[in-house]
Formats: structure tokens, sequence, C-alpha cells
């Protein structure tokens, strides 16, 4: 074998290990993409939890949204503070997970409960008639366009539907 075929043998060998880099750092790349899509995930996962801990620590947030939901000018001032507060973070919330939607971030699956919970808030007469809009500009001019677009979902309910006291279904025996 001569000097000039060990050169070319050599390069040949090169060529595969940089091809070879190559892929490998393609793999790299697609998996650190995957971790940061399911950190974005955790993370709106952990904000909608820390979101419902006061609601689960005292039950006048829920009684607040109940009634606000329904008719603004029927609640009272406090209920309307302790509402706009809850409000204005699941909108920052849902606008942040809608942009991760239309970022590909969040699977249709995943936007699902995400948009049935929004628009049921957003077309709520509550949210409609008074808070949304003194405070619509808190939000992007695309989010605010989406949401003026959607309609109210149907069989969601109202938030006094989750809350109202219910019999117990009869089971057959």
């Amino acid at each position: 074998m001569s000097l000039q075929d060990a050169a070319s043998v050599g390069q040949v060998i090169a060529a595969l290990g940089v091809l070879g880099s190559l892929f490998f750092v393609g793999l790299q790349v697609r998996q650190s993409v995957r971790f940061q899509k399911l950190a974005v995930i955790d993370s709106l996962s952990t904000s909608i939890a820390c979101l419902n801990i006061p609601g689960m620590e005292a039950p006048a947030l829920g009684e607040a949204l109940a009634i606000v939901t329904q008719d603004w000018n029927a609640s009272s001032r406090e209920q309307r503070i302790i509402a706009h507060y809850f409000l204005f973070s699941y909108f920052k919330l849902a606008e942040n997970a809608w942009y991760q939607r239309e970022a590909g971030i969040l699977e249709p699956a995943q936007w699902h409960g995400w948009e049935n919970m929004v628009r049921m808030y957003y077309h709520s007469p509550g949210v409609q008639s008074v808070w949304w809009p003194r405070r619509h500009d808190a939000y992007s001019h695309p989010f605010q366009l989406y949401l003026a677009r959607t309609r109210p979902p149907e069989d969601f309910g109202a938030m006094n539907d989750v809350f109202r006291d219910h019999a117990p279904a009869e089971t057959a025996t």
C-alpha cells in the first residue's frame, strides 16, 4: 500500500467519523429538545397547581369565582378582588400555554383541557361584562384575537355547577 493509498483510507475513515459525530450530535439535539418540551409542560403543570393551592386552602376563592363568573355585579368587593387576582394569573398562564401550543410544544391533546378552561372563563358572563373589557390589554394582541374567535365550550357548565351540592348517584342493584 502506497502512502497515497493510506492517506485516502485515512480520509474515508475521518469522513465516517465526522458523519458518526454528526449523527450523534443530531440525536443529542433531538433529545435535548424533547427534554425542554417536557420541562415546559412540567412548568405549566406546576404553575396551575400553585394557582389552585389558595382555592384548596380557603373556599373563598371558589365561592368568589362561582359568583363573579356568573354576575360580576352580584359579588362583593372582596370577592371581586379575589377573583381578579386569580383570573389575571390564570389568563397569563393560559396565554403562556397557548403560545407553547402555537410553538408546537404542547400537543393538541395537552392543549384540549387548557382550551376548555380558558374558554369557560373567557365566555362567562361576569368576565365578559366587566373584567375582560378592563383587563384585556394585559395580554398579547394575538392571544386576545384567539380568544375573541372562540366559542363557549359545550357541556362544560359553570363554576357553580362544580360547587353545587348534588345528590349521590343511584347505584343499580
